[in-house]
């Protein structure tokens, strides 16, 4: 849906999977044109909102508004400092005929290591929850 918008960077790879960085909430900040971010929800009450930059229709992030993570899309990211992909998870939904042979692991859902990393960061932020405050408005009507 996001990647129909007129202008749209993209939000998936050839092969239908989405590259993402998760980063802790205390520990990103947008500090130019956040004026133009917009959520979309699928439900008015959805814990997941998916982030648009507006001024260009492109996806920038997802997050679970009761985690301490935010879900960056790695194509947002300026390629001398992008992270490699260190693992694929949730990989059951992979579209079929969906080949992996890249030799990194992958996972049907979310690894043991994954989980780990994420509940070491949280104990790290003390078991804080932060507030990403800087989006504006619902893209499409679903939004706070």
């Amino acid at each position: 849906m996001f990647e129909a918008l007129p202008g749209a960077g993209p939000a998936l790879n050839s092969d239908g999977s989405t590259d993402f960085v998760l980063f802790r909430k205390d520990r990103i900040d947008c500090t130019l044109g956040a004026d133009q971010l917009r959520e979309h929800r699928l439900t008015p009450t959805s814990k997941t909102r998916r982030v648009v930059a507006t001024c260009c229709n492109t996806p920038m992030f997802l997050e679970f508004t009761g985690g301490h993570w935010l879900t960056l899309y790695r194509q947002r990211l300026d390629p001398r400092n992008r992270p490699p992909v260190q693992m694929r998870v949730m990989t059951r939904y992979r579209q079929a005929g969906v080949t992996i042979a890249d030799g990194l692991p992958s996972y049907a859902g979310h690894s043991g290591k994954f989980m780990l990393k994420l509940m070491g960061a949280w104990a790290a932020m003390a078991f804080r929850t932060p507030e990403i405050d800087y989006v504006k408005g619902a893209l499409d009507g679903h939004g706070t």
